[in-house]
């Protein structure tokens, strides 16, 4: 069964690096991405990345930023018919025995608002060609939140979102749970910005802003 696994915790001198690093004006494009991962099916990647945490309207003069590093896997040359996602969730699902077959069976990835290119892991944005993402599949990740320079705990953070985001900052579970076909699974996927990565180590490269 796959799960999200904690990495070794980032530090603070770490964090403030990658906060540091984002801060300029360089960014890791797709078409170094896609000429690091080749023509590889699938293969693992390690990434840095920074994002800024969307806060409550009274709290908007504040900045809260997430520094993730995460073990993903990426993939090139495959297309959407291969079901990549959709193989990987059908796996994890059965796993739980609350789950029926015939709904496991059922999956389909819903539709979503990126696109795939012709490297798989880089999409965009249907409506916005010009917005890409990279689309990961997550093994093990680590986070750590800065307020003012400091690291700050999620409860901390939670103070300045919305309800419903807080709630969702603080749920625990690495369980998720598909309404439309009514299966739980542990398969994490991200649409990380490109202009949020850091650094990224693939295939004995290390591509970094």
């Amino acid at each position: 069964m796959q799960t999200v696994r904690n990495m070794p915790k980032l530090t603070a001198q770490q964090a403030q690096q990658a906060i540091a690093m984002h801060a300029n004006s360089h960014t890791i494009t797709a078409q170094q991405i896609a000429a690091a991962l080749g023509n590889a099916s699938v293969t693992f990647a390690q990434l840095l990345y920074v994002t800024q945490v969307q806060l409550a309207a009274q709290h908007r003069g504040q900045c809260i930023q997430k520094v993730t590093s995460a073990n993903v896997i990426l993939c090139s040359n495959v297309t959407a018919t291969s079901r990549v996602y959709a193989r990987k969730v059908q796996r994890s699902a059965l796993g739980y025995a609350q789950n029926a077959a015939s709904a496991i069976a059922a999956f389909t990835a819903q539709q979503n608002y990126y696109t795939h290119t012709p490297c798989y892991s880089i999409v965009q944005h249907a409506q916005h060609a010009g917005k890409l993402y990279l689309y990961a599949l997550y093994n093990t990740a680590s986070s750590v939140y800065m307020h003012n320079n400091a690291v700050v705990s999620k409860q901390h953070v939670a103070q300045y979102c919305t309800p419903s985001a807080a709630a969702k900052l603080l749920q625990d579970s690495s369980e998720v749970h598909n309404k439309t076909h009514n299966i739980v699974h542990n398969v994490h996927v991200r649409t990380i910005a490109l202009s949020n990565l850091v650094h990224m180590r693939v295939r004995k490269q290390l591509l970094t802003v």
